[in-house]
């Protein structure tokens, strides 16, 4: 079973940012090889529609074998509101 990563703007974004382009772009490759697969959100998706065009395009890169996406429901808003409770993201 390949490893499920999921990606969010600031990691497809990261491919164009000096400073985290390294492993960003290293993330990718995996995609790329069917290495690793991306798990994207709708929200994600949402937020890309704001970005850049060679950032809101770069998912397309991904190979569709290689890609799940994911919808926002009331199981992820309680698992966010707990990491939030948790202080494991701010």
């Amino acid at each position: 079973m390949k490893q499920r990563i999921y990606i969010d703007t600031s990691v497809i974004g990261g491919c164009f940012d000096k400073e985290f382009k390294e492993w960003s772009d290293k993330l990718f490759e995996d995609f790329l090889k069917g290495n690793k697969i991306a798990v994207i959100s709708d929200i994600t998706l949402d937020e890309l529609s704001f970005a850049r065009p060679e950032v809101r395009n770069h998912v397309d890169i991904i190979p569709n074998d290689y890609k799940e996406f994911v919808l926002n429901d009331r199981q992820t808003e309680e698992l966010a509101d707990k990491y939030i409770k948790e202080k494991a993201v701010t």
